[in-house]
C-alpha cells in the first residue's frame, strides 16, 4: 500500500493536495505567500498515513509544520539545514499503518528518501563509500551476510550461490544485470545515479517474491522532480543522465547512458593484460499521471558487451553479449485502500563466444551461441481492508524460448594436476531449442494481533513446463513484535524454490537436461534496537537448509580464464544437501556531525554435504568484519575509510607421491585447507562545489590503500621436501590486486 496516495497527488497543485488532506481529518493553517499556487507535487508520497503524507509533500518544497492553536498545524518555511542539525533528533515513534511496518527481518534499504536512520545506506552514504567507478553493486555488497572477491561485482548472500537473488527494476525482473560476463561479471549494467531506491532482502522474504531462494534486490528508478542534466567521466566509463518533468509535473522522464572501457584498469592491475572489454548500457523511463487514479510508465534497459583478446596473445577470442528489456507499468487505485500494479515485459538476451586458445599444456576451440526471449505479464494487488488487516495477492504468466548452439573441443596434456598422465580430450556438440510456460500465483494476509504484534502469513505456487518436477508450493510466515518504540523483534520462516531457468542449461559442461527445482528452508530471527538518538544496533541469526541442490561446475584454482569449461581444474560438485548458518551483528552511528559510520561482524558457515562429509562451499568465510568511517569537513569535503577482513577462502590441496623417478599427483579432499586471511582498506576523498553554472562533484578512490597482499586463487604449485624427507605440493597464491586508483568527475546543470 506504499503507493496509495501517489495516485491522488502526483502532478497536482500542492494546495489541492492539502485540501484533500483536510478532508481526511488534518486541520491546516497556511497563507498563499507560503503555499503558492504554482507549487506542484513532484515526488510520489511513500506513506499512506495522512500526517506522514503531509510531511512528505511539504519536505520537497522546503516547508514544515508547527503546532497551531486548538490542535491546528501551521505550515511554515523549514528552518535552515544548519539549524536543523543543531536540534536533537526526535524520539522514535511507532509506525501508524500496517503498510509502513516492516515485518520482514534481513531487510536493508538504500538510496531512498527516508531519513538516514531508517536506511542501511542513504544516497549520500553510497556516494561517499569507496567503490570502484561508482558501481552501486560494489557499494551494496558491504551489507551483512554478503561475500565476494575483489574482481566480481556480484555477491553471494548468506551462503547461497551468486545467482540466487532475484533482481527487480521498477517491477520488471532483470536477469544477470552485469557487464564483462567473461571476467566474473565485473560491473553492474544499471547506472547508480539513475536509481531512486533499493530494497535488499537477504532472508525470509514474503510471498510476493519468488523464483530465487536466497535474496531479493528490488530497485526503483528516480522520480524526477525538476529538469536537470548530468555528465561524468571516470576511470572506467563516460556517462550522461538527463531527467525532468513536463505538463506541470504530470509527466516525468529519465534517460541514462554509459560507455565503459575496462582495458585501462586491467593494465593497471596487470601490465601483461591482453584482454580488451568494452561495453555500454542505456536506461530510460517515461511516466505519466492519468487522472487521479492511474500512473502509466514505459521503460527500457539495454546493454551490450564486446570482449576481444589482443593480437599479442596466443588466443584469438571474441565474445559478445546483448540484453534488451522493455516494459509497461500501470499502477492504479480503483478505490481507497486498493492498489494494483500491472507489468507487461519483453526481454531478449544473446550470447556469442568464439575463439581458439593455447596456453601451457591446454588448447582448444569454442563456438557458443545462445538466445533467450520472453514475454511476461504480472499483477500485484494489495487491499487495505482496515487499519488492522492488509491483503496482498498477485500472479505472473511468462512464455519463454531459448536456443543453444554449442561446439567445443579441447586437448589437455599432462598438467601439474596429473603429471605423466595421458592427454585428455573434451568434445561437446549441443544444438537444441527449448520453450516454456511459467505460471506463479501468491497470496498473503498481514494483520495485527493486539497493538504491538503483526503477523503476515502467505503462500506461493509456481510451475514451469520445461522442468521435470511440476509445481512448487511455498508457505511463508513473517512476524514483527514491537517491544517498545525503540526495539523491534522480527522473525521469518518459509520455503523458497528456485527452478532452473530456461536460459541456464549448462551445455558447455555437457548437460542437456534440466534439473529439478532447488529448495531452501529459511529460519530467521533478529532484533533492532535504538541506543539513543544516533546509535542503532541489529542482531540476526539465520539457518538455511538447501534440499535437492543442483550440481554445479567450478574451476578449483583459477576461474579468470578464457573458456573455463575446458580447463584441467574444472570439477563437478554435486552435493546431496547444503546448509548455511550464521549470526550477524551490526552497530551504526548516524550523526549530523562530522563523524558517522558503522561496523558489522558475521560468524557463519556455508557447506555442502558430499559423500557423508561436510565440505565448505567455495565462498565460505567463517568470520568476517566490515567497517565504514566517514568524516565530513564543512559542506564540500568528505573522507571515507572502509575496511574488510574475513577468514581465507577454502582451498583444495594437491597431493604428491614419488617412487624413484615416477611422480604422481592427485587432488586432495575437496576444500579441506584454506588460503590466508583476507584484509583490505579502501579510501575515498570527494568534494562537491555548487556554482552558478551547476554542481561539480569530484572523487578519488584508492582500492586497497595500504597495499595489503591478498589471494583468492592459486596460480600453481611447487614441489617441496619436508624435514622428514617427505614431499608436498605448496600452493602458489595468486595475488589479487594491489593499490588500484580510481577517479571520477561529474557536472550537474
Amino acid at each position: 500500500m506504499v503507493l496509495l496516495i501517489l495516485m491522488l497527488y502526483a502532478g497536482h497543485p500542492l494546495v489541492d493536495a492539502l485540501r484533500d488532506l483536510e478532508t481526511k481529518g488534518l486541520r491546516l493553517v497556511y497563507s498563499e505567500d507560503v503555499v503558492t499556487r504554482d507549487m506542484m507535487v513532484k515526488s510520489e508520497p511513500r506513506s499512506t498515513d495522512p500526517r506522514r503524507v503531509l510531511d512528505e509533500l511539504l519536505r520537497e518544497h522546503r516547508l514544515t509544520t508547527a503546532p497551531g492553536p486548538r490542535g491546528t498545524l501551521l505550515i511554515v518555511p523549514a528552518k535552515e539545514e544548519a539549524q536543523q542539525r543543531a536540534e536533537p533528533a526526535p524520539p522514535p515513534q511507532m509506525p501508524v499503518t500496517l503498510a509502513e511496518i516492516v515485518v520482514t527481518p534481513s531487510r536493508f534499504e538504500l538510496l531512498g528518501d527516508a531519513p538516514e536512520q531508517r536506511q542501511f545506506m542513504s544516497r549520500e552514504e553510497v556516494r561517499r563509500v569507496p567503490h570502484i567507478s561508482d558501481d552501486f553493486y560494489r557499494a551494496i555488497r558491504r551489507i551483512p551476510g554478503a561475500a565476494s572477491d575483489d574482481l566480481t561485482a556480484r555477491f553471494n548472500i548468506r551462503g547461497g550461490e551468486e545467482d540466487e537473488a532475484v533482481v527487480l527494476l521498477d517491477g520488471a525482473e532483470i536477469y544477470d544485470p552485469f557487464h564483462v560476463k567473461d571476467i566474473v561479471r565485473a560491473f553492474s549494467s544499471i547506472d547508480s545515479e539513475a536509481i531512486g531506491s533499493v530494497d535488499i532482502l537477504t532472508g525470509g522474504f514474503p510471498a510476493e517474491y519468488g523464483g530465487r531462494m536466497s535474496g531479493v534486490i528490488d530497485i526503483g528508478t528516480l522520480a524526477p522532480s525538476e529538469t536537470k542534466t548530468e555528465i561524468g567521466a571516470s576511470l572506467l566509463n563516460l556517462r550522461a543522465l538527463s531527467e525532468g518533468t513536463m505538463r506541470n509535473g504530470r509527466g516525468q522522464w529519465l534517460l541514462s547512458f554509459r560507455r565503459g572501457y575496462l582495458h585501462e584498469l586491467l593494465e593497471l592491475v596487470d601490465s601483461t593484460n591482453d584482454v580488451d572489454p568494452r561495453y555500454y548500457d542505456l536506461l530510460g523511463k517515461v511516466q505519466w499521471t492519468l487522472g487521479a487514479k492511474h500512473v502509466l510508465s514505459a521503460h527500457v534497459l539495454a546493454s551490450r558487451d564486446v570482449l576481444r583478446m589482443e593480437e599479442s596473445s596466443n588466443d584469438d577470442v571474441k565474445a559478445t553479449y546483448r540484453d534488451t528489456y522493455a516494459w509497461l507499468n500501470l499502477r492504479s487505485t480503483p478505490r481507497d485502500g486498493l492498489l494494483m500494479q500491472n507489468v507487461l515485459e519483453y526481454g531478449s538476451s544473446g550470447r556469442d563466444r568464439r575463439g581458439v586458445y593455447a596456453e601451457n599444456d591446454e588448447s582448444g576451440r569454442v563456438d557458443d551461441r545462445r538466445d533467450f526471449d520472453f514475454v511476461e505479464l504480472k499483477n500485484d494487488t494489495s487491499w487495505n481492508l482496515s487499519a488492522r488487516n492488509l491483503i496482498k495477492a498477485g500472479f505472473a504468466v511468462k512464455r519463454a524460448e531459448a536456443r543453444y548452439d554449442y561446439e567445443g573441443d579441447a586437448t589437455i596434456h599432462a598438467t601439474i594436476l596429473d603429471i605423466d598422465g595421458p592427454p585428455r580430450r573434451i568434445v561437446r556438440s549441443v544444438h537444441t531449442g527449448v520453450s516454456s510456460t511459467e505460471v506463479a500465483v501468491y497470496g498473503s494476509d498481514r494483520f495485527k494481533v493486539g497493538e504491538r504484534l503483526i503477523l503476515e502469513t502467505g503462500a506461493r505456487w509456481e510451475s514451469e513446463s520445461h522442468t521435470p518436477d511440476g509445481g512448487h508450493f511455498s508457505p511463508r510466515l513473517n512476524a514483527a513484535w514491537m517491544l517498545s518504540p525503540s526495539t523491534t523483534l522480527r522473525a521469518a520462516w518459509g520455503h523458497f524454490y528456485q527452478p532452473q531457468g530456461i536460459y541456464e542449461l549448462q551445455v558447455e559442461d555437457g548437460v542437456t537436461e534440466f534439473f529439478r527445482a532447488q529448495r531452501a528452508e529459511h529460519r530467521v530471527i533478529g532484533i533492532d534496537h535504538r541506543l539513543g538518538a544516533t546509535v542503532t544496533a541489529r542482531v540476526e541469526l539465520y539457518d538455511k537448509v538447501f534440499t535437492n541442490p543442483r550440481p554445479r561446475f567450478e574451476n578449483l584454482y583459477d576461474r579468470i580464464v578464457v573458456f573455463p569449461e575446458q580447463r584441467a581444474d574444472r570439477t563437478r560438485v554435486a552435493p546431496e544437501r547444503s546448509t548455511a548458518r550464521g549470526v550477524e551483528v551490526l552497530l551504526r552511528h548516524d550523526s549530523p556531525g562530522a563523524f558517522s559510520g558503522w561496523i558489522n561482524f558475521t560468524h557463519a558457515t556455508a557447506s555442502d554435504e558430499i559423500g557423508g562429509r561436510d565440505v565448505p562451499r567455495a565462498w565460505d568465510q567463517r568470520n568476517a568484519a566490515t567497517f565504514v568511517v566517514n568524516y565530513k569537513i564543512g559542506e564540500h569535503w568528505n573522507f571515507n575509510l572502509a575496511g574488510t577482513w574475513h577468514t581465507g577462502w577454502p582451498l583444495t590441496p594437491l597431493l604428491v607421491s614419488i617412487d624413484g623417478n615416477l611422480v604422481e599427483t592427485e587432488l586432495g579432499p575437496l576444500r579441506s585447507e584454506r588460503l590466508r586471511a583476507y584484509r583490505r582498506a579502501d579510501l575515498r576523498v570527494s568534494r562537491r562545489v555548487v556554482r552558478a553554472s551547476g554542481a561539480f562533484t569530484f572523487f578519488v578512490d584508492l582500492f586497497n590503500v595500504l597495499n595489503m597482499s591478498n589471494a583468492s586463487s592459486v596460480n600453481g604449485f611447487t614441489l617441496e621436501q619436508q624435514s622428514d624427507g617427505a614431499f608436498s605440493m605448496k600452493p602458489i597464491e595468486d595475488p589479487v590486486v594491489g593499490v588500484v586508483p580510481s577517479f571520477g568527475i561529474s557536472w550537474q546543470f
